[in-house]
């Protein structure tokens, strides 16, 4: 297939490493030639130097002959008039646009066919303020997401020194829970993710991601003794009121949590104190240790670093840890610090760049693909597809089934009954299967199920 991605930034990187290593044809186009070289230098892609909305470039980087054109520049009008040309122009059939302006985001009746031609628009903003609202829903875990609808939860929980779990065999998890049907699809030991085995051991600070009816998500927090706890009647404090902590805050506000915003921008404060209701909001420096102490930071149950700047992020929230705010999210941009966030004790934390490469990617891959996420910082992949007819997963016990390495079967949607898999259950025409693997075997597992990259 012939991509075109228009921005070589953290996004534009990410998706192009992703899509060349299955083996298709990408050209990355930016107007910065150093970036382009990073790029150049550590994949087998094409790049294209020129402004991304010219007719020229885009002719330049194969649009004519593209299937596919991702527009993620860091400036919306220019992706949003790339996708025209490349529509009016080149007749490419699908066109996903990163748009960050909200008041473009307000309006989806400007997008479409007859309209402004893409097909797709993804808003990092929103994304991410959806994982943030993740966090807050199961407090105590590190991550959740659902699937199936709502219907499975997917949670990461870390394992603590002398709880249930530290020192366990993963064979004997049902020793710990008793009828709850839980399975642990990744395990996380010294900062490397792999799926577990039967004989795999838990150790103090480990992770491990597991799948659980939402039904019973209360339960198996409990019986690992851990709260689950909804954001109504919470009190929050939030730092930072742009673009993802004001989509957060009417969130929280609609889910009756008890909100503070720190501001550092005047004008920023007065336009959120306008927009929002029953939140309040305090113009001031979020590193300021009297002002936290009089907004009573150690009463909080929650705390979110949502600003622009991942430094008063980080550092924000080590304030708030050493208050002792018992769940505290951190907004990450930069790769390089996604991975020294465990190292200093901020476990829980949201990537805009993650969120975003995500979404375009379950929206890339069509026919039976029906979700995607990546965990664990983009080493691991998140399945939901359905098992057609012709699908060689079929009527084969999973213990039987060869599948790609480090690929596991978390559950099963059959009509309405969900199923946590064990080893004699085998895959029926028409189920709903949550596969968790690796990125280089999402070809692979695409393949199990006779799926292929179709576009809408």
């Amino acid at each position: 297939m012939n991509i075109v991605i228009l921005g070589a930034g953290e996004v534009g990187y990410h998706i192009a490493s992703r899509l060349a290593t299955e083996g298709n044809d990408v050209c990355v186009v930016d107007q910065d030639s150093e970036r382009l070289q990073v790029i150049a230098d550590a994949m087998d892609v094409r790049t294209v130097c020129g402004k991304a909305s010219y007719p020229a470039v885009l002719k330049q980087a194969g649009a004519a002959h593209a299937d596919l054109l991702i527009a993620v520049t860091t400036n919306d009008e220019v992706n949003m008039l790339a996708c025209q040309v490349a529509h009016s122009l080149f007749k490419v059939p699908t066109k996903l646009a990163r748009v960050r302006e909200q008041d473009y985001v307000r309006h989806p009746e400007l997008f479409g066919r007859d309209d402004l031609p893409i097909d797709k628009m993804i808003s990092p903003e929103g994304e991410a303020a959806k994982v943030v609202m993740g966090r807050l829903n199961v407090s105590s875990a590190q991550d959740a997401r659902e699937f199936f609808n709502g219907a499975i939860e997917l949670v990461e929980v870390t394992v603590r020194p002398k709880g249930k779990l530290a020192g366990l065999a993963l064979k004997e998890l049902p020793d710990v829970m008793g009828e709850l049907a839980v399975y642990v699809v990744a395990h996380e030991h010294n900062n490397r993710w792999r799926v577990p085995k039967g004989d795999t051991v838990l150790l103090a600070g480990d992770s491990i991601y597991v799948t659980v009816e939402k039904k019973h998500l209360d339960r198996l927090m409990k019986t690992i003794d851990l709260a689950y706890q909804t954001p109504e009647g919470r009190n929050v404090m939030m730092i930072g009121g742009g673009r993802i902590g004001y989509l957060v805050a009417k969130e929280l506000e609609q889910a009756g949590a008890k909100v503070k915003i720190i501001e550092f921008n005047a004008e920023r404060a007065e336009w959120l104190s306008e927009h929002l209701n029953n939140v309040v909001v305090i113009y001031g420096d979020a590193l300021d240790r009297k002002l936290l102490e009089e907004e009573n930071i150690d009463r909080m149950d929650d705390f979110l670093a949502l600003t622009n700047d991942d430094e008063n992020n980080i550092l924000g929230s080590l304030i708030a840890k050493r208050y002792g705010v018992g769940h505290v999210v951190t907004l990450v941009n930069k790769a390089i610090y996604m991975q020294l966030m465990r190292q200093i004790g901020l476990d829980v934390t949201v990537s805009p760049r993650l969120s975003t490469v995500a979404t375009i990617l379950s929206h890339i891959r069509k026919g039976r693909i029906h979700g995607m996420a990546s965990l664990a910082d983009g080493q691991l992949e998140v399945l939901e597809a359905e098992a057609l007819a012709t699908s060689s997963i079929l009527d084969i016990p999973l213990k039987d089934l060869k599948l790609p390495g480090d690929t596991v079967v978390g559950a099963i949607m059959r009509g309405n009954e969900i199923i946590i898999p064990n080893g004699s259950v085998a895959v029926k025409t028409g189920d709903h299967v949550l596969m968790v693997t690796t990125g280089e075997s999402v070809p692979e597992v695409e393949k199990l199920f006779a799926v292929h990259l179709e576009f809408f």
